[in-house]
């Protein structure tokens, strides 16, 4: 029997990446995929598996990048046949066990003790599991009752809003990140410190407190990255990963100097 409970996934040209993901969540009785105007075979693919495909805008236009994440977020949620649901990227994948214990979650129904779960995240790399990295542990908030939350909030590195009075609880069971390659993640994590600062309103204040907490954090990753030298083991993430990682935070600074000089002119 089918999980009671909706899947949302984003694509966009995902045909490579997507048949691995809806195999993990073909337990799950409704699959929505919100496509950005694909041109490969991204869309037969997933209404093979039987999933509802959505456009992320109206517009008509193929290939269209996402410049709001919630809203899009939201427009799935809004097509969602069950109040559980879960969102996962198309390059993503749930382990089976994962899955066995949303499904223990959703069975429970009214006699669940929280609304909302965060998954932990293990990062794959060419196709072994990283046991060791400075971005662990990593979760994300992803399963939730949807009358527990207020719906998706922030145009970058969107997050679900949980109402007051939900706690939230952690899954035991990981979904799979796998990295892509180094140029292509280095592009894309540069692309989003970019779209972050252009949603701020840049001023003398900000950028000192931003100038601050991200010089800080990144000081943070590079000292985590020398101690998984030292502790644990298993797969290390490798270095490049794991300095273009901590360079987003960096690319922030950069990026908020730029908006910041002209403002000034």
């Amino acid at each position: 029997m089918k999980i009671p409970c909706s899947v949302e996934i984003l694509t966009l040209n995902s045909e490579k990446t997507l048949k691995r993901c809806l195999e993990s969540v073909r337990d799950f009785e409704d699959i929505i995929i919100l496509d950005g105007g694909s041109t490969d075979g991204t869309v037969a693919l997933a209404e093979k598996y039987g999933a509802c495909v959505i456009p992320q805008t109206d517009a008509r236009e193929k290939e269209v990048k996402i410049n709001d994440f919630s809203a899009v977020r939201n427009k799935g949620v809004k097509q969602a046949r069950y109040p559980w649901f879960l969102f996962i990227d198309s390059d993503e994948y749930l382990s089976p066990e994962a899955v066995a214990e949303m499904r223990e979650i959703v069975n429970q129904e009214q006699n669940n003790i929280h609304y909302a779960y965060k998954l932990p995240r293990k990062y794959v790399v060419n196709g072994e599991v990283v046991e060791r990295s400075s971005m662990y542990p990593n979760y994300q908030l992803r399963f939730f009752y949807i009358p527990a939350t207020f719906g998706f909030i922030k145009k970058i590195h969107e997050r679900i809003s949980v109402k007051e009075g939900y706690e939230i609880g952690i899954l035991k069971n990981p979904e799979y990140v796998p990295m892509g390659d180094i140029s292509t993640l280095k592009k894309k994590w540069y692309n989003y410190a970019q779209m972050q600062i252009h949603t701020m309103k840049v001023t003398p204040k900000t950028f000192s407190g931003l100038f601050l907490s991200n010089s800080l954090i990144f000081v943070k990753y590079l000292i985590k990255y020398a101690l998984t030298f030292m502790r644990g083991s298993g797969k290390r993430m490798p270095f490049l990963y794991e300095w273009y990682n901590a360079c987003y935070h960096i690319w922030l600074i950069k990026e908020a100097f730029i908006s910041l000089v002209k403002v000034k002119k």
